[in-house]
This record gives C-alpha cells, sequence and structure tokens, in this order.
C-alpha cells in the first residue's frame, strides 16, 4: 500500500507532510529558529533527521529515537501559532540528546522536564517572560499523559514509520 505525502528537505532535514500548508508552517517554524537562535537552529540538523506531519486530526506527538523521527497529527501543527510551534520543534529535538547507546539516559517519565525547560527558555527569547505561565499551563495539565490515552495515533506513527523506512511511501517533492 502506497500512500502519498509530500516533502522537502533543509539541509539535511526532511519534512514530510499531507498538506503544503503544513510544510509552509514548518518551514515557518525553523526560519524562526533560525533568527532567534542561530546555535539551536545548527543543533536541530544532528538532533533531527526527519519531521513527518500525518493527516490526522488530533495532538498527539511522538519522537522516535535512534531513528530521530518527529511525527505529529496535523491538529499539532495548525492549531498552534509559529512561536509555539518553533518551540516545540527545539523541544522534541532535544530528545535527541537523551538517547545514549539504544536507551534514554532517564526514565522515561523524566524527559519531559528538561524538554520543556529548553522550550521555556527558546519562548522567552520570542516572547519575554508572559512565554512563562503557558509552559506551566501544559506542564501542570500534564499533556503528556492524555496524549498516550491516544492509542490509535501512536500505532499511526509506528506504521508510517514501517512504511518511511521500507520505502512505501510516495513523497512527492515541493519547495
Amino acid at each position: 500500500m502506497k500512500k502519498d505525502f509530500l516533502h522537502t528537505k533543509i539541509k539535511t532535514l526532511e519534512i514530510i507532510a499531507s498538506q503544503k500548508n503544513l510544510l509552509k508552517k514548518i518551514r515557518e517554524a525553523l526560519s524562526l529558529i533560525k533568527k532567534t537562535d542561530i546555535k539551536e537552529y545548527d543543533r536541530l540538523f544532528s538532533r533531527l533527521n526527519t519531521i513527518f506531519i500525518t493527516n490526522k486530526n488530533g495532538y498527539a506527538n511522538e519522537f522516535f529515537m535512534p531513528e530521530k523521527i518527529w511525527f505529529a497529527n496535523k491538529s499539532v501543527i495548525l492549531k498552534n501559532d509559529i512561536n509555539w510551534l518553533a518551540s516545540l520543534i527545539v523541544h522534541e529535538s532535544f530528545h535527541a540528546t537523551q538517547f545514549k547507546n539504544g536507551k534514554y539516559t532517564i526514565p522515561l517519565n523524566k524527559l519531559e522536564k528538561p524538554a520543556l525547560k529548553l522550550q521555556a527558555e527558546f519562548l522567552e527569547k520570542l516572547e519575554g517572560k508572559k512565554s512563562k505561565k503557558d509552559i506551566d499551563r501544559v506542564s501542570k495539565e500534564k499533556y503528556w499523559n492524555k496524549m498516550s490515552k491516544d492509542k490509535n495515533s501512536f500505532a499511526y506513527f509506528r506504521n508510517l514509520l514501517n512504511l518511511y523506512e521500507n520505502r512505501k511511501l510516495d513523497l512527492k517533492s515541493k519547495k
């Protein structure tokens, strides 16, 4: 079974999505990261190989190691502003630093706190201190517990990962 997706590349980072507007929004977020923090932007390319935006609604997203692929449902991209999306990319790519020798270096339930800290620092560069309340809110809500209930998305991500690795996706280039 072949699935159709669009893709583009920025340096070594492949971006895959089902719609042009999703690719555009990811490119805008990456440009914002570059403009805001060139060092963080440069780190992205060693931490992240692929951003894969699915055609599913919902807020689930998952970072796969050692593949260095971040999967997100399209609602994650469409329903967030560029500042939040850029900070989320920084957050998700940070998870690659928490993985060594085939396993995460800390328990899974402790992965989010340092990634949220980095995300908050990035948002503060964009928005000042007011961004702290957004990070505090999502941390207090423990969004990762809500996402873990979305078993369908996580199974879908694994299926797409398998299709991607076995070159069974029809990727159409878009600039």
